[in-house]
């Protein structure tokens, strides 16, 4: 084993430990691919003190990142006996990144995913945002676990803020799913308290999670180990839950959708079938891996002359499996860049999803490439997005310690553009081309294949379970009324689509599963989270914010007479993104001198004034003044120093 792999197996150790143990013995690591024989019903172990479930410091934890909901009055609606609940906290109204989801009997309460999405410009200097729990916090006794789909960050990347909330339920998942949790865990401060349970899709596995039975069956999707969920609950509902798939016949280091399995669980009578609309827009079939190796293949094969980089998902495990045997095939090196690469390549090799021969891969860096010609090296790093610390970033801005993109260099995104994301990634291809670099994106050549069914495959899916009621989720309402008119045009009554909000509550009566859909909704709202704080997108904080990017801010500083209160010297004045540098003599003159006849005008009429309410009149009449001068609103600061 070379130097570089023998790195990312120390660098795991202390990774890997989870708070409860695989089944798998310790000697013998199952393959992924393998099915275990059929097990018998498993029940979750019970949380106590000792489990370490409630005997972690909250204090403690948050000092290292925020889990601080805000209050909320609301609670859940009294559930009918023999009644079972679906809602959904986050996943529709959004494309695909909000994703999660709640089940409830009687008083039990189950889980689904727990999303992380980061933000755009609308909302300013914020780093992500987070599932609101907010009302779940009254009901942590209540919640008997979470159940996770698959490994990417819009299904497991809130963990670390949302467990402490809710009472750190255990965690239910694949092996590859729970090893990228465990690396978030363990570098929040939270793996010694979380209780996480492996569970095999490809067995015919039935858990026990308080009153709902789970099983979990093997769909196709971007990343490895990806499963959809049947949870029946003991009032006769029974809900079947896609996760987001595809149905691939050829995927990489994966199997195919157990498309008989689903067909099997559909013959139980699915009461509510949710199932992803990602790429209900998209007629026909998606394409298979098998099609890009192909492409990858030839470029490898034709590639002469400068490095070769491709951009990729770190998540994207197949990919990089991909690229091991053509650089096998062709005596290439690869050299991974990128944080978030180096560790989910780590894991999955670990975890026996990657197989990479000694010396295949290492990690960039000036002496790793000394001696290996540029055209002899593979270079698999993130930034496919544009995100602004990614290594395909600082490679396209000349800010890599490795990589100078020169004339000759070829860079292929292996990727999709995110919606939203479209102008930043153009915007770095114009630099890398400006550099010399040949860019190549999946337009070129199948380069890449996205995770998300097309209309053909939502069929299959469709007519496979026959459900009662079916859910289009995981979009916008433009995506999931395409799932709906597909579902419609083959055989389902467009009555039974149920086009479920955020926060709606819908329950199912027991025996006929019939919907009632109540009229109470719980308060979704946009928790962020900013550095080490967490709060609401619609805070005086993100007002303010967008109120200062748009006019700049103006501080005003008064130095008055303690007593008489009269001005006392020169008015201060600083001012921040709101004039230009010739300008900026006669508009501060033309502000000053408004100021002062605000502040006196003000204190002659109300001697007594309050400072708070002198502050408000201030503000309001140079705001007024500033629009109708300079039409523009910045924010005033008014500031007095009595004397």
């Amino acid at each position: 084993m070379n130097d570089f792999l023998q790195d990312l197996d120390n660098e795991l150790q202390d990774m890997q430990t989870a708070s409860v143990p695989s089944p798998a013995s310790p000697t013998q690591k199952p393959t992924p691919n393998k099915k275990p024989p059929q097990q018998k019903q498993k029940q979750a172990p019970k949380q106590t003190k000792k489990d370490g479930i409630k005997s972690w410091k909250k204090q403690e934890i948050r000092w290292k990142f925020a889990s601080s909901f805000p209050d909320t009055k609301f609670f859940l609606p009294s559930l009918r006996d023999g009644y079972s609940r679906f809602m959904s906290i986050g996943w529709n109204n959004e494309t695909g990144s909000k994703n999660m989801n709640m089940v409830q009997y009687g008083d039990d309460i189950l889980l689904i995913d727990c999303w992380v999405q980061f933000t755009d410009a609308s909302l300013p200097w914020v780093n992500y945002s987070v599932p609101d729990v907010s009302f779940l916090t009254k009901y942590t006794k209540n919640i008997k676990g979470m159940v996770v789909t698959h490994a990417h960050l819009d299904h497991i990347g809130s963990l670390k803020h949302v467990l402490p909330a809710i009472g750190m339920p255990p965690i239910y998942g694949t092996r590859l799913t729970l090893g990228f949790i465990r690396k978030q865990l363990d570098e929040a401060g939270l793996l010694k308290h979380a209780v996480l349970i492996e569970v095999d899709a490809g067995s015919r596995e039935k858990i026990k999670i308080g009153q709902f039975d789970v099983e979990f069956f093997k769909v196709n999707h971007s990343v490895p180990d990806c499963a959809g969920l049947y949870i029946e609950t003991p009032g006769g509902a029974k809900f079947m839950h896609t996760g987001d798939f595809k149905i691939d016949h050829t995927p990489e280091i994966d199997e195919p959708a157990d498309l008989d399995r689903i067909e099997e669980i559909g013959k139980r009578g699915i009461t509510l079938f949710l199932s992803d609309s990602t790429g209900s827009t998209r007629k026909g079939f998606s394409m298979s891996e098998k099609n890009v190796w192909e492409a990858l293949d030839a470029i490898v094969a034709k590639h002469t002359k400068g490095r070769l980089i491709i951009a990729a998902f770190s998540s994207w495990i197949s990919r990089v499996q991909q690229l091991v045997d053509i650089a096998v095939k062709y005596d290439k090196t690869i050299f991974l860049s990128g944080r978030s690469m180096i560790e989910n390549v780590a894991i999955a090799k670990e975890l026996g999803y990657l197989k990479i021969p000694d010396g295949v891969i290492k990690k960039m860096t000036p002496k790793a490439t000394e001696g290996i010609l540029p055209h002899k090296q593979i270079v698999i790093t993130t930034g496919s997005q544009w995100e602004q610390f990614s290594a395909l970033t600082r490679m396209a801005e000349g800010r890599h310690n490795a990589v100078e993109i020169v004339s000759g260099d070829t860079v292929v995104f292996s990727s999709s553009i995110v919606p939203g994301n479209d102008r930043s990634v153009v915007g770095i291809i114009n630099k890398l081309i400006k550099l010399g670099a040949n860019v190549l994106t999946k337009d070129d050549g199948e380069y890449h294949t996205g995770g998300h069914a097309f209309q053909e495959e939502q069929k299959i899916f469709l007519d496979l379970v026959k459900p009662k009621y079916f859910a289009p989720v995981y979009g916008d309402l433009y995506f999931r009324t395409v799932h709906k008119n597909t579902a419609v045009s083959i055989w389902f009554k467009e009555e039974n689509v149920l086009m479920l909000e955020n926060g709606q509550i819908v329950d199912f009566a027991p025996k006929n599963g019939n919907v009632f859909k109540s009229r109470i909704k719980a308060p979704i709202q946009e928790i962020i989270v900013d550095g080490h704080g967490m709060g609401v997108a619609t805070s005086h904080v993100i007002k303010a914010r967008e109120k200062m990017m748009d006019a700049g801010v103006v501080v005003i500083g008064y130095k008055v007479d303690k007593k008489t209160k009269a001005i006392m010297g020169h008015i201060k004045l600083e001012t921040r993104g709101l004039v230009y540098i010739d300008e900026v003599r006669h508009i501060h003159r033309m502000i000053i001198k408004k100021a002062r006849d605000v502040y006196e005008h003000t204190v002659k009429d109300v001697p007594d004034i309050e400072e708070k309410d002198l502050f408000k009149i201030i503000r309001d009449d140079m705001e007024s003044f500033l629009l109708k001068r300079l039409d523009r609103s910045p924010m005033i600061i008014p500031m007095v120093i009595e004397v």
